[in-house]
Protein backbone atom coordinates (compact mmCIF):
# COMPACT_ATOMS: atom_id res chain seq x y z
CA UNK A 1 0.00 0.00 0.00
CA UNK A 2 1.18 3.46 -0.86
CA UNK A 3 2.32 5.82 1.81
CA UNK A 4 -0.84 8.94 2.24
CA UNK A 5 -0.36 10.94 -0.58
CA UNK A 6 -2.12 13.56 -2.42
CA UNK A 7 -5.39 11.97 -3.67
CA UNK A 8 -4.71 12.84 -7.48
CA UNK A 9 -1.05 11.17 -7.51
CA UNK A 10 -2.24 7.45 -8.87
CA UNK A 11 -4.82 9.07 -11.25
CA UNK A 12 -5.54 5.24 -12.56
CA UNK A 13 -6.13 4.02 -9.05
CA UNK A 14 -6.81 6.87 -6.35
CA UNK A 15 -7.83 4.41 -3.96
CA UNK A 16 -3.80 3.17 -3.28
CA UNK A 17 -2.68 6.38 -1.96
CA UNK A 18 -4.78 5.59 1.14
CA UNK A 19 -3.70 3.03 3.81
CA UNK A 20 -7.49 2.46 5.66
CA UNK A 21 -10.96 1.85 4.09
CA UNK A 22 -14.71 0.88 5.12
CA UNK A 23 -17.34 -0.39 3.52
CA UNK A 24 -20.90 0.71 4.78
CA UNK A 25 -24.02 -1.06 3.21
CA UNK A 26 -27.53 -1.89 4.38
CA UNK A 27 -27.47 -5.57 4.05
CA UNK A 28 -25.57 -9.00 4.58
CA UNK A 29 -23.98 -10.19 0.74
CA UNK A 30 -24.07 -6.50 -0.53
CA UNK A 31 -20.43 -5.97 -0.10
CA UNK A 32 -19.51 -9.24 -1.52
CA UNK A 33 -22.31 -8.36 -4.40
CA UNK A 34 -21.29 -4.78 -5.03
CA UNK A 35 -17.42 -4.39 -4.53
CA UNK A 36 -16.15 -7.87 -2.69
CA UNK A 37 -13.21 -7.73 -5.58
CA UNK A 38 -12.14 -4.49 -4.82
CA UNK A 39 -12.55 -4.84 -0.86
CA UNK A 40 -10.30 -8.56 -1.76
CA UNK A 41 -7.58 -6.15 -3.69
CA UNK A 42 -7.56 -3.79 -1.04
CA UNK A 43 -6.79 -5.83 1.81
CA UNK A 44 -4.29 -7.42 -0.87
CA UNK A 45 -2.72 -4.63 -1.43
CA UNK A 46 -1.92 -3.89 2.46
CA UNK A 47 -5.13 -1.83 3.39
CA UNK A 48 -6.66 -1.94 6.79
CA UNK A 49 -10.87 -2.85 6.25
CA UNK A 50 -13.87 -2.60 8.16
CA UNK A 51 -17.29 -3.86 7.49
CA UNK A 52 -19.97 -1.94 9.25
CA UNK A 53 -23.70 -3.93 8.16
CA UNK A 54 -26.79 -2.18 8.32
CA UNK A 55 -29.34 -4.41 8.78
CA UNK A 56 -29.80 -8.18 9.78
CA UNK A 57 -31.26 -9.18 6.42
CA UNK A 58 -34.17 -10.86 8.58
CA UNK A 59 -36.70 -10.78 5.90
CA UNK A 60 -34.83 -12.36 2.77
CA UNK A 61 -35.84 -15.37 2.39
CA UNK A 62 -38.47 -17.65 0.15
CA UNK A 63 -38.30 -20.74 2.72
CA UNK A 64 -41.79 -20.58 3.94
CA UNK A 65 -40.55 -22.45 7.38
CA UNK A 66 -37.92 -19.88 7.49
CA UNK A 67 -38.25 -17.25 10.64
CA UNK A 68 -36.76 -14.12 10.73
CA UNK A 69 -34.98 -14.21 14.02
CA UNK A 70 -33.60 -17.95 12.51
CA UNK A 71 -32.72 -16.02 9.30
CA UNK A 72 -30.73 -12.74 11.51
CA UNK A 73 -28.53 -15.61 13.39
CA UNK A 74 -27.64 -17.24 9.71
CA UNK A 75 -27.23 -14.08 7.64
CA UNK A 76 -24.50 -13.08 10.58
CA UNK A 77 -22.64 -16.31 10.46
CA UNK A 78 -22.71 -16.02 6.81
CA UNK A 79 -21.64 -12.49 6.55
CA UNK A 80 -18.38 -13.35 9.43
CA UNK A 81 -17.39 -15.90 7.02
CA UNK A 82 -17.54 -14.38 4.14
CA UNK A 83 -15.15 -11.32 5.77
CA UNK A 84 -12.95 -14.17 6.61
CA UNK A 85 -12.99 -14.84 3.21
CA UNK A 86 -11.70 -11.06 2.05
CA UNK A 87 -9.36 -10.66 4.87
CA UNK A 88 -11.91 -8.50 6.95
CA UNK A 89 -11.14 -8.60 10.54
CA UNK A 90 -13.00 -5.43 12.09
CA UNK A 91 -17.05 -5.83 11.33
CA UNK A 92 -19.86 -4.31 13.24
CA UNK A 93 -23.25 -5.29 12.66
CA UNK A 94 -25.85 -2.53 13.92
CA UNK A 95 -28.85 -4.57 13.73
CA UNK A 96 -31.84 -2.91 12.54
CA UNK A 97 -34.67 -5.18 10.48
CA UNK A 98 -34.25 -5.77 6.79
CA UNK A 99 -36.65 -3.32 4.97
CA UNK A 100 -36.56 -0.93 8.58
CA UNK A 101 -34.31 1.28 7.53
CA UNK A 102 -34.29 5.36 8.12
CA UNK A 103 -31.62 7.71 7.19
CA UNK A 104 -32.35 9.14 10.98
CA UNK A 105 -30.36 11.03 13.38
CA UNK A 106 -29.96 7.78 14.92
CA UNK A 107 -29.00 5.65 12.19
CA UNK A 108 -26.19 8.31 10.92
CA UNK A 109 -25.02 8.65 14.38
CA UNK A 110 -23.89 5.25 14.46
CA UNK A 111 -22.36 5.34 11.06
CA UNK A 112 -20.48 8.49 12.75
CA UNK A 113 -19.06 6.19 15.95
CA UNK A 114 -17.77 3.33 13.87
CA UNK A 115 -16.06 6.18 10.91
CA UNK A 116 -14.70 7.90 14.62
CA UNK A 117 -13.68 4.75 15.77
CA UNK A 118 -11.70 3.08 12.65
CA UNK A 119 -11.16 6.44 11.23
CA UNK A 120 -10.94 5.08 7.45
CA UNK A 121 -9.31 7.44 4.91
CA UNK A 122 -11.98 6.40 1.93
CA UNK A 123 -15.46 4.92 2.49
CA UNK A 124 -17.28 2.74 0.15
CA UNK A 125 -21.21 2.65 0.53
CA UNK A 126 -24.61 2.03 -1.83
CA UNK A 127 -25.51 4.68 -4.29
CA UNK A 128 -27.77 6.42 -3.01
CA UNK A 129 -28.79 8.58 -6.23
CA UNK A 130 -29.58 5.80 -9.05
CA UNK A 131 -32.10 6.86 -11.32
CA UNK A 132 -33.38 3.18 -11.56
CA UNK A 133 -35.51 1.93 -8.60
CA UNK A 134 -33.57 0.72 -5.70
CA UNK A 135 -33.84 -1.52 -2.95
CA UNK A 136 -35.14 1.19 -0.07
CA UNK A 137 -32.88 0.16 2.27
CA UNK A 138 -29.43 0.23 0.12
CA UNK A 139 -30.60 3.82 -0.61
CA UNK A 140 -31.24 4.84 3.29
CA UNK A 141 -27.96 2.78 3.67
CA UNK A 142 -26.05 5.05 1.35
CA UNK A 143 -27.67 8.39 2.50
CA UNK A 144 -27.15 7.87 6.03
CA UNK A 145 -23.10 7.48 5.02
CA UNK A 146 -22.76 10.57 2.99
CA UNK A 147 -24.26 12.69 6.00
CA UNK A 148 -22.07 10.39 8.09
CA UNK A 149 -19.24 11.38 6.89
CA UNK A 150 -20.01 15.36 5.99
CA UNK A 151 -20.86 17.09 7.70
CA UNK A 152 -21.36 14.97 10.95
CA UNK A 153 -18.17 13.28 11.70
CA UNK A 154 -15.92 15.84 10.60
CA UNK A 155 -17.79 18.23 13.47
CA UNK A 156 -17.29 18.23 16.91
CA UNK A 157 -20.78 19.36 18.23
CA UNK A 158 -22.58 16.58 16.60
CA UNK A 159 -22.33 13.53 18.51
CA UNK A 160 -20.36 15.56 21.27
CA UNK A 161 -20.74 12.16 23.50
CA UNK A 162 -18.14 10.63 21.20
CA UNK A 163 -15.86 12.82 23.11
CA UNK A 164 -16.19 11.56 25.68
CA UNK A 165 -15.54 7.96 24.94
CA UNK A 166 -12.29 9.50 23.30
CA UNK A 167 -13.49 9.15 19.41
CA UNK A 168 -12.25 11.88 18.02
CA UNK A 169 -13.24 13.85 15.26
CA UNK A 170 -12.65 12.74 11.65
CA UNK A 171 -12.80 13.40 8.18
CA UNK A 172 -13.24 10.94 5.29
CA UNK A 173 -10.99 12.06 2.18
CA UNK A 174 -13.25 10.42 -0.69
CA UNK A 175 -16.40 8.21 -1.00
CA UNK A 176 -16.71 5.12 -3.81
CA UNK A 177 -20.14 4.22 -4.52
CA UNK A 178 -20.88 0.86 -5.39
CA UNK A 179 -23.99 -0.30 -7.57
CA UNK A 180 -23.83 3.24 -9.39
CA UNK A 181 -24.93 4.09 -12.51
CA UNK A 182 -22.07 5.46 -15.69
CA UNK A 183 -19.12 4.93 -13.11
CA UNK A 184 -15.97 6.43 -13.45
CA UNK A 185 -13.54 4.50 -11.42
CA UNK A 186 -12.82 1.03 -12.83
CA UNK A 187 -11.09 -1.12 -10.27
CA UNK A 188 -9.26 -4.40 -12.35
CA UNK A 189 -10.07 -7.42 -9.66
CA UNK A 190 -9.16 -10.28 -12.54
CA UNK A 191 -6.66 -11.22 -9.56
CA UNK A 192 -9.01 -12.08 -6.86
CA UNK A 193 -12.15 -12.67 -8.61
CA UNK A 194 -11.89 -16.08 -7.25
CA UNK A 195 -11.83 -14.70 -3.83
CA UNK A 196 -15.22 -12.38 -4.86
CA UNK A 197 -17.07 -15.85 -5.84
CA UNK A 198 -15.86 -17.74 -2.97
CA UNK A 199 -16.80 -14.92 -0.22
CA UNK A 200 -20.16 -14.64 -1.97
CA UNK A 201 -20.66 -18.17 -1.96
CA UNK A 202 -20.30 -18.39 2.43
CA UNK A 203 -24.12 -16.53 1.66
CA UNK A 204 -25.69 -19.53 1.40
CA UNK A 205 -29.18 -18.57 2.41
CA UNK A 206 -29.18 -15.93 -0.55
CA UNK A 207 -28.06 -17.53 -3.19
CA UNK A 208 -29.60 -20.50 -5.00
CA UNK A 209 -26.81 -22.69 -7.35
CA UNK A 210 -23.61 -21.89 -6.79
CA UNK A 211 -22.41 -22.42 -10.26
CA UNK A 212 -24.94 -20.16 -11.43
CA UNK A 213 -24.12 -17.74 -9.20
CA UNK A 214 -20.37 -18.19 -10.27
CA UNK A 215 -21.43 -17.58 -14.31
CA UNK A 216 -23.69 -14.34 -13.40
CA UNK A 217 -20.86 -12.88 -11.35
CA UNK A 218 -18.22 -13.17 -13.93
CA UNK A 219 -19.98 -12.37 -16.72
CA UNK A 220 -21.02 -9.12 -14.69
CA UNK A 221 -17.59 -8.07 -13.95
CA UNK A 222 -16.25 -8.99 -17.49
CA UNK A 223 -19.11 -6.97 -18.62
CA UNK A 224 -17.45 -3.66 -16.81
CA UNK A 225 -13.84 -4.75 -17.53
CA UNK A 226 -14.55 -4.74 -21.32
CA UNK A 227 -13.61 -1.21 -22.03
CA UNK A 228 -10.91 -0.81 -19.76
CA UNK A 229 -9.08 -4.18 -20.94
CA UNK A 230 -9.23 -5.60 -17.96
CA UNK A 231 -10.72 -9.17 -17.27
CA UNK A 232 -13.19 -8.86 -14.83
CA UNK A 233 -13.95 -5.32 -13.30
CA UNK A 234 -15.91 -3.30 -10.79
CA UNK A 235 -16.73 0.27 -11.16
CA UNK A 236 -17.46 3.01 -8.80
CA UNK A 237 -18.54 6.60 -8.70
CA UNK A 238 -15.76 8.81 -6.97
CA UNK A 239 -16.73 11.75 -4.08
CA UNK A 240 -14.17 13.56 -2.99
CA UNK A 241 -13.81 16.08 0.55
CA UNK A 242 -11.57 18.60 1.39
CA UNK A 243 -9.11 17.82 4.12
Amino acid sequence: MATQSDQNSIPAQPWLAFNRAMVVVAHPDDAEFGCGGTMAKLVKEGMELAYVICTNGNKGSNDLSMTSDRLAIIREREQRAACATIGANDITFLGYGDGELDASRELIGRIVHEIRRFRPDIVFCQDPWRTRHNHRDHRMAGQATFDAIYPFARDHLHFPQHLSEGLNTHKVAEIYTTMTEEPEVIVDISDVIETKIAALKNHKSQIGDPQSLEQRIMTRTSDMAEKSGYKYAEGFRRHIFAR
